[in-house]
């Protein structure tokens, strides 16, 4: 006889081998002893968490020939064709390769012929969210009034994906994932009977790589049963499943509270080099950060082997909470990161520096309090040791820019002077040069002005263009004010625009009455004696 694997040599075959589901057993029990049986029923939740295992147990407690039945006996021919597989009136579809209306309307017609050698005709169907969305209708007048002897049971790991429609026309079970303890009990169990040698920790982290997973669990541990035989060690679990010890994640921190940077890469090379997976470090180190804080929360983390929390409370007592918070947000993003980048090494290496130098950073939150409060602030004191610093090559001077600003040096102060045409003259560079301090628009706009004038105590300012002219206009009461520091008398201002004749404009109009004068004397003399303008 061909070798069986665990996963299918341990199925439950009964209500009372489910493992960690109470809360679905017991509903089922109880609808199946008052007769209580709904015509379709949804299941959901995590792989390998015992949907289809269940779906068969129910099967078989309604078809059994002692039945309809809470313990279904496993011995009458019905129950031993339903375990197998080969009953005529159990019929398991997988829906991945199933998808299409036309096997749904293969289905209705088959669904017209009573059970063989049952009182039911029970569909299984897995993975029913793969199934398409005219499937998925063709299966909703059959739900709504299907016959009195046939029963659905929907399994699906994704049930966002099914229809509203069809789940409404279902009683839904959410399963749950199995605790890390039950798994470990079970394997335990397990290698009892097999005669196994396996010891505590290894047994904690098979259960911890099944992800919540009672198949998942057992296909591990047979994985490992064939590496290792009759003696599973801690060390050959590692090197199988490419595990890291909680114990160098605790080095890891302490690398991190000291600072010591060079150090945890190091660690961190010699952690690549064993092939381990980025995703699953990333992984296991948030859930390692994860336990410390739920520890210093005082919340009892149950997934823990009790013997690793030592560890977890002595490093509790060197990371304060807001700092693990942060360290846990950089590793969530760098996960994400990681995906994406095409060096994920540089992404990891980097993160483990920046974990290093927390407290050397300040976080956002702070600095606003800082800024808000009017707080100064000091550049830091530079940690060069200057006892060993060799002389410094002189510093070469930078190239002078390409263009600067003239710099307009101011007079010292001196007595207001009378507002005439000279004085205005003298005095326009320091205007300029008062007038940048306030707006270096204006200033360039005053330096390029076509004329300026002092006409009695008004100041005549043309400009050439409409925007320097709205310029000036936005910033007349700083020329008014820095004309009334430098001048007796309050000099009013007045600005005017005089546009530019169009070159094209000209050309044009010139040639065109160069052209009318050429064709035709009789105008052209008609245009000298009366000095008229042709549009």
């Amino acid at each position: 006889m061909s070798y069986i694997v665990l996963a299918r040599k341990y199925r439950p075959q009964n209500f009372k081998e489910v493992y960690a589901q109470d809360h679905v057993t017991e509903i089922l029990q109880s609808a199946i002893a008052s007769a209580r049986i709904a015509h379709a029923y949804l299941f959901t939740g995590p792989r390998g968490v015992g949907k289809t295992s269940l779906a068969r147990i129910m099967a078989k407690s309604l078809n059994c020939e002692h039945g309809p039945t809470t313990d279904p006996c496993n011995k009458c021919s019905n129950c031993i064709e339903i375990t197998a597989g080969t009953s005529t009136d159990v019929i398991e579809i997988d829906a991945a390769s199933n998808t299409g209306v036309d096997n749904i309307r293969e289905l209705q017609l088959e669904l017209l012929y009573a059970p063989s050698a049952s009182q039911y005709k029970i569909y299984i169907i897995d993975e029913v969210h793969m199934l398409s969305k005219s499937a998925f209708n063709a299966l909703l007048k059959t739900l709504e009034e299907p016959p009195d002897n046939v029963i659905f049971i929907f399994a699906t790991t994704e049930p966002q994906k099914v229809l509203p429609t069809i789940i409404s026309r279902c009683q839904r079970y959410d399963f749950k994932r199995i605790p890390i303890e039950a798994i470990v009990q079970r394997l335990k169990d397990l290698s009892v009977t097999e005669g196994i040698k396996i010891d505590t920790e290894s047994l904690y982290l098979i259960a911890r790589k099944a992800d919540g997973g009672m198949r998942d669990a057992l296909s591990l541990m047979d994985q490992a049963i064939s590496y290792c035989m009759d003696n599973i060690s801690i060390e050959k679990v590692r090197q199988i499943f490419g595990f890291i010890p909680n114990q160098l994640y605790y080095q890891f921190m302490l690398y991190i509270n000291a600072q010591d940077a060079r150090e945890l890469i190091r660690e961190l090379h010699s952690v690549f080099e064993q092939g381990t997976d980025l995703q699953e470090f990333i992984a296991n180190m948030q859930e390692f950060i994860r336990v410390l804080i739920l520890r210093k929360l005082g919340i009892e983390v149950r997934d823990l082997n009790p013997e690793e929390l030592p560890f977890f409370d002595e490093l509790g007592t060197l990371f304060p909470q807001n700092k693990l918070m942060y360290m846990l947000s950089y590793l969530i993003a760098c996960k994400a990161d990681l995906k994406s980048s095409a060096n994920p090494y540089l992404i990891l290496e980097a993160l483990m520096i920046k974990l290093c130098k927390l407290d050397e950073m300040e976080d956002i939150a702070s600095l606003i309090g800082k800024l808000s409060s009017g707080q100064t602030f000091t550049k830091p004191a530079s940690s060069i040791n200057t006892a060993s610093n060799k002389a410094l090559p002189p510093k070469q001077a930078s190239p002078a820019p390409l263009h600067t600003e003239p710099e307009y040096i101011e007079e010292p102060e001196f007595s207001k002077l009378d507002f005439n045409t000279d004085n205005l003259e003298k005095s326009w560079q320091r205007i300029v040069a008062r007038v940048r301090k306030g707006s270096k628009m204006a200033a360039v706009v005053l330096e390029k002005v076509l004329s300026k004038e002092a006409i009695g105590r008004t100041l005549k300012i043309t400009l050439d263009t409409q925007p320097n002219l709205h310029s000036m206009k936005n910033n007349t009461e700083l020329l008014q004010a820095i004309l009334g520091e430098l001048f007796i008398q309050n000099v009013v201002l007045e600005f005017s625009l005089i546009e530019k004749e169009s070159p094209k404009q000209v050309f044009i109009q010139r040639r065109t009455l160069e052209d009318i004068k050429a064709e035709s004397p009789e105008i052209a003399k008609y245009i000298e004696a009366t000095d008229s303008v042709i549009a």
